[in-house]
């Protein structure tokens, strides 16, 4: 029986690549006058290149804090269409969904992260793993589909609303081993308050995608790149207790 965990993000974890998220925004400049469409799309260009330090070259404050505060590229991109455009919510929620749909198509180029899906692979007979997404349902199959990687899985979960259903699922899956035996857990993802604290303040494993050099908390392991969260991926999964110093 297979009583490790492992918790997977999806975007800028399993796979990589900016040509969704400028799609994406792309959608939300052609709902804009053509001067805003330029400056939305120029600042987005900066988070995508810079991360958070994008903000140090804007004047405009309310942009700077939009560029500072977010987390990815995609954050970004709602952040400076809702507070610095007044793009509606409805808007932002719509692009989103025919950006996930356009994906599944094959002029959407993304890199999978092979060398992480070969040491999920290799990790299926210890640990039962679960592709945990705030995305909704809709395209994700197709995406999945066209990527070859349905079956790399054993549970997908779409909608997540993590990072509280994250902690929701930390309790359904662990019950009363929350405090006894958290680290039956391996959370890997890029985004820290989704993915990462919900597992880090339990005492279970995680590993921190940190693209930007944010240094948003502690993880069991912090790397720029998903390959390089690996070596600590496989140390916990031959000695969970050692990897996470024996959880809480």
């Amino acid at each position: 029986m297979r009583q490790l965990l492992l918790f997977v993000d999806f975007d800028g974890t399993v796979y990589r690549g900016d040509a969704p998220v400028r799609h994406y925004s792309g959608l939300i400049a052609d709902t804009l006058p053509s001067a805003q469409a330029e400056a939305y799309l120029k600042a987005v260009e900066r988070y995508i290149e810079s991360g958070p330090a994008a903000s140090a070259d804007s004047e405009d404050t309310v942009e700077a804090a939009a560029l500072r505060e977010a987390v990815d590229p995609w954050g970004a991109a709602v952040g400076l269409a809702t507070r610095c455009h007044g793009v509606p919510t409805d808007v932002v929620e719509s692009s989103f969904v025919r950006s996930r749909l356009w994906m599944a198509k094959p002029e959407c180029e993304v890199e999978l992260v092979q060398l992480l899906l070969q040491t999920l692979a290799d990790l299926r007979t210890c640990a039962r793993t679960y592709l945990i997404t705030n995305s909704g349902y809709a395209g994700l199959y197709a995406l999945l589909a066209r990527l070859g990687i349905v079956t790399c899985f054993d549970v997908i979960v779409a909608g997540a609303g993590k990072p509280d259903g994250l902690r929701r699922l930390l309790q359904r899956n662990l019950g009363t081993d929350l405090r006894e035996r958290p680290w039956r857990v391996f959370s890997i993802g890029d985004h820290y308050r989704n993915d990462i604290e919900p597992a880090a303040e339990i005492g279970a494993g995680c590993g921190y995608i940190d693209r930007y050099g944010r240094a948003d908390g502690p993880a069991t392991a912090t790397a720029a790149a998903a390959e390089d969260l690996l070596p600590a991926l496989r140390a916990w999964a031959a000695d969970p207790v050692a990897a996470t110093r024996g959880g809480r």
